[in-house]
């Protein structure tokens, strides 16, 4: 018998114990590669997470070698996908993932990377939570692109550790791609109560209980709820303190004060308004990245016994991964400023 037809007839699972070397040889064409894809991942969140001597080396700022930066959330999925399909490709025995599997055993290397990152505490849940989207597609994207490569040309190691260091060579061009942006949120609901009672609750919402709160997806993702805010007068103005769940607090300066029709105010942080471990270090509300301007709440008599609550929220993100951000600061903060509404709505009716 030639060494073709041995490997033919091993392959297919025939002799002495054949009929569980080929389940054991697909078991291990998958886990390998995942397993090298989520370590990729691993090691390249500890680069960007402030390692001394990755900014230097890239002759690059302490700011753009970080987690909110292009080359960590948009390059390393894509590299990371690749590796995955690398490394399956090179599994003996194989000839090369299908396109089904370049697409989605990607997932399994960005999700145990994500799981990695939780139980090492390198991530908190609300950002594993946001990133987990943007990682699992572009992961697939890197599968694939990696999987055309292979069936087109020849990729050894040499290239394939090339590719690997992509994601910090990239930091060096991540200032100018550095943007900051301001938005707005405008959400209004109607109130079947007279304008009056709606502006008491606002400027003294008291002991907000979690029950009171809707269910939001900001709140599921981690982001403490309120538990009060509250409008009183002091020395150099009117200011709003509030208070959120695992002692988060923070002060409201208010620019503009109309009695029962407007009220604004100026979102003031100060450097133990979160506590540590109530939200990950780059997603802090008056961060780096995301911050919280003025908050409008107006109030229009509509009849007797009717109000229409309109709050009009702004906010600033900066990073280099606006394109993305943008829309998922957009998606939350829309999603918390309609739970103010119903809550300021259940309250008023109450």
């Amino acid at each position: 018998m030639s060494d073709e037809e041995g490997t033919s007839r091993d392959e297919a699972g025939t002799g002495s114990g054949g009929t569980i070397r080929k389940p054991q040889r697909r078991a291990r064409a998958v886990y390998v590669p995942v397993l090298a894809g989520a370590i990729y991942g691993l090691l390249m969140r500890l680069a960007f997470g402030g390692l001394s001597f990755v900014s230097p080396w890239l002759n690059s700022s302490s700011d753009t070698a970080f987690v909110m930066s292009t080359g960590f959330v948009l390059m390393t999925p894509v590299v990371l996908g690749a590796i995955t399909v690398y490394v399956m490709r090179a599994a003996p025995g194989r000839r090369g993932p299908t396109w089904l599997e370049a697409a989605f055993v990607p997932w399994g290397a960005a999700a145990l990377m994500m799981v990695g990152a939780l139980l090492t505490l390198l991530e908190g849940g609300i950002c594993v939570v946001i990133l987990s989207p943007v990682f699992l597609v572009l992961a697939s994207v890197g599968g694939l692109l990696m999987n055309l490569v292979l069936k087109t040309t020849r990729v050894g190691r040499l290239q394939a550790g090339a590719l690997a260091t992509l994601p910090l060579l990239f930091t060096m061009v991540e200032g100018p791609l550095t943007v900051e942006e301001w938005q707005r949120i405008d959400r209004s609901v109607v109130v079947e109560a007279a304008p009056a009672r709606v502006w008491s609750e606002i400027v003294a919402a008291r002991d907000i209980r979690r029950e009171e709160f809707p269910r939001t997806w900001i709140h599921l993702i981690g982001v403490p709820r309120p538990v009060e805010g509250v409008n009183h007068a002091t020395p150099q103005g009117e200011v709003r303190e509030s208070r959120w769940e695992r002692g988060v607090h923070f002060l409201g300066r208010v620019t503009e004060r109309v009695e029962g029709r407007r009220i604004a105010w100026r979102y003031e942080f100060s450097p133990d308004s979160f506590p540590p471990g109530t939200m990950d270090d780059h997603v802090v509300i008056g961060g780096r990245y995301f911050d919280l301007g003025e908050t409008r709440f107006s109030l229009t008599p509509l009849a007797a016994t009717h109000t229409r609550l309109d709050i009009e929220a702004h906010y600033r993100v900066t990073s280099s991964i606006n394109v993305y951000a943008v829309p998922v600061a957009d998606f939350l903060g829309r999603d918390f400023v309609d739970g103010l509404l119903t809550l300021y709505k259940r309250r008023s009716e109450t």
